[in-house]
């Protein structure tokens, strides 16, 4: 058996094996984040273009669930990172899309993503 097939097998086991947990791999560039099910609701809940939350930055119509992953994808490989605030554990990346991908907590236009990452898990994701 060569390699590349042994790879494949091994890859399409972990996809068997993560298909029924309701987990999303976000890869990144050093390291590979997790997108759990629930995250995700937390971020539609508030941050979705009709999320009724209120002090909260929401995302741009049309965003879609892969169009969040790729975002937060981007933002982890290439935004700038930082100790999370508060003394909270993890680590905050930033990346600025330049251009508009939703509008701030106080209602301007933003093309910046904040994702919050602990122990290669996403915490949260909003535009700022």
């Amino acid at each position: 058996m060569n390699f590349r097939l042994l790879t494949l097998l091994f890859v399409g086991f972990g996809l068997l094996v993560t298909a029924g947990q309701g987990v999303a791999q976000v890869q990144s560039s050093a390291d590979q984040v997790t997108l759990t099910r629930r995250v995700l609701q937390h971020i539609m809940d508030r941050h979705w273009p009709d999320s009724t939350a209120t002090g909260a930055g929401k995302f741009q119509a049309g965003i879609t669930e892969d169009s969040l992953r790729d975002m937060i994808n981007e933002t982890v490989r290439n935004g700038r990172s930082r100790p999370n605030t508060h003394g909270r554990p993890g680590v905050t990346y930033e990346y600025d899309f330049q251009h508009p991908i939703g509008t701030t907590i106080d209602g301007g236009s933003a093309s910046r993503l904040r994702v919050v990452v602990n122990n290669r898990k996403v915490v949260t994701a909003f535009p700022f």
